[in-house]
C-alpha cells in the first residue's frame, strides 16, 4: 500500500463542514501583534488526503522562532478511496506566541514526518527610525502614544526594573520609571545577572507613536504601557 498524499494544508480562521462540503474561512499565513508575547485565540488548519483506502494516525506539532515546540495535536485520517479526499480538521486554542519569527508546522503520519509549512508572527508595521520632522507632527495628535512602559523582572534575584521609551527622545521619562538602556540586554544592578531586553525594546518601539485605538483594550493600560502576559505553554489541539 503506497503512502497518502497531501492534497491541501489550510491556515485560516475557521473551517467549515456543511453536509461533507468543507470550506476554509479567512485563510492567511502572517498572525500580527503589536506586543509579544501574545496569543492567538484560535486557529484551524483543513488538511485534504488523497490514496489507498486505510486508516492513518496524524500527529501536527507547532514549534516557535527558536525551535522549540509550542504545542500539539493527534488526529485519525480515514481514507476510503483513492479518488476521494478525506479532509482533517485541525485547531488550536489560545494558541501561545512568545516572540516576533518564523512558527513551523509539522505534519508525521503514522510517527514519520510527512511536510512542514511555516508562519509567521510579527507587528503590523515595520519598524523603522523616525525623522525629527515626523515626531514632532506625531507629537500634534492627543491621540498618539507619547510613551510606553515595561516591567523587567530579573530572572534570578527577582528584582524589578521600571522601564520607559518616550516617542520624543528628548523627553524625560515619568517619576517612578527610568530610561530604557541601551542594546538587547543589560546586567542586573543587585546580582549581575544577564537580563535579555530585545523583545522589550521591539514592543515599546511597536507601540510608541501609534494611535491608541489601534491597540486591543487588554493592551492598553491606562499609562499606555506595554504590558502583556504569556499564555500557557504546550496547548492541546483538537482534531476533527
Amino acid at each position: 500500500m503506497s503512502r497518502p498524499k497531501l492534497k491541501y494544508f489550510v491556515q485560516c480562521d475557521e473551517v467549515r463542514n456543511d453536509n461533507g462540503k468543507f470550506s476554509a474561512v479567512g485563510i492567511f499565513d502572517t498572525i500580527f501583534s503589536f506586543i509579544f508575547p501574545a496569543s492567538h485565540k484560535r486557529f484551524f488548519l483543513l488538511a485534504g488526503f488523497t490514496g489507498d483506502p486505510g486508516d492513518h494516525a496524524l500527529d501536527l506539532q507547532v514549534a516557535g522562532p527558536d525551535g522549540r515546540v509550542l504545542g500539539n495535536t493527534k488526529g485519525e485520517l480515514k481514507l476510503e478511496s483513492e479518488d476521494h479526499v478525506s479532509n482533517v480538521v485541525f485547531s488550536f486554542e489560545n494558541f501561545p506566541l512568545p516572540a516576533e519569527g518564523r512558527y513551523t508546522l509539522s505534519l508525521f503520519m503514522d510517527g514519520d514526518f510527512m511536510i512542514e509549512y511555516p508562519f509567521t508572527a510579527k507587528p503590523p508595521f515595520p519598524r523603522r527610525q523616525r525623522t525629527r520632522e515626523e515626531i514632532d507632527e506625531l507629537l500634534k495628535s492627543p491621540d498618539v502614544i507619547r510613551s510606553a512602559n515595561a516591567d523587567v523582572e530579573c530572572s534570578r534575584c527577582r528584582a524589578t526594573y521600571k522601564f520607559q521609551l518616550q516617542l520624543d527622545p528628548n523627553a524625560q521619562v515619568d517619576a517612578g520609571f527610568t530610561p530604557l538602556p541601551p542594546g538587547n540586554a543589560f546586567l542586573c544592578g543587585k546580582c549581575n545577572n544577564e537580563i535579555p531586553l530585545g523583545q522589550v525594546r521591539q514592543n515599546l518601539e511597536n507601540i510608541v507613536g501609534i494611535p491608541r485605538q489601534w491597540l486591543a483594550p487588554r493592551e492598553t493600560p491606562a499609562s499606555g504601557g506595554a504590558q502583556s502576559t504569556a499564555q500557557p505553554e504546550n496547548p492541546q489541539g483538537s482534531a476533527q
